[in-house]
């Protein structure tokens, strides 16, 4: 298996169609269909996972979390960046050219 390049601003990401996911007090609970694995995310993770229900580039995604949360852009992205490489490790993202 050959490593994937890293995610940029420019990556759009989706998340992955094998998965079942909800919401429970404001947290999201993912269930990988295909391993049965579970998968928590605090609030602001949920509002990521939200965000991805449609293809978005990081840069999108970014914008939209430091817009809604007192946050600055680089740190942001820094964060946003490690919480996606951890979502594509476990497949529940997945890059998309759409």
């Amino acid at each position: 298996m050959s490593a994937r390049p890293p995610l940029s601003e420019a990556t759009r990401v989706v998340a992955s169609r094998e998965l079942a996911s909800s919401e429970v007090d404001g947290e999201a609970v993912i269930l990988g269909l295909s391993e049965g694995s579970y998968y928590g995310l605090d609030p602001v993770g949920t509002r990521i996972w939200q965000l991805v229900q449609e293809p978005r580039t990081v840069a999108e995604l970014r914008d939209t979390i430091t817009r809604e949360y007192d946050v600055e852009s680089e740190r942001c992205l820094g964060d946003l960046l490690s919480l996606l490489a951890q979502l594509e490790d476990a497949d529940l993202i997945v890059r998309s050219s759409v």
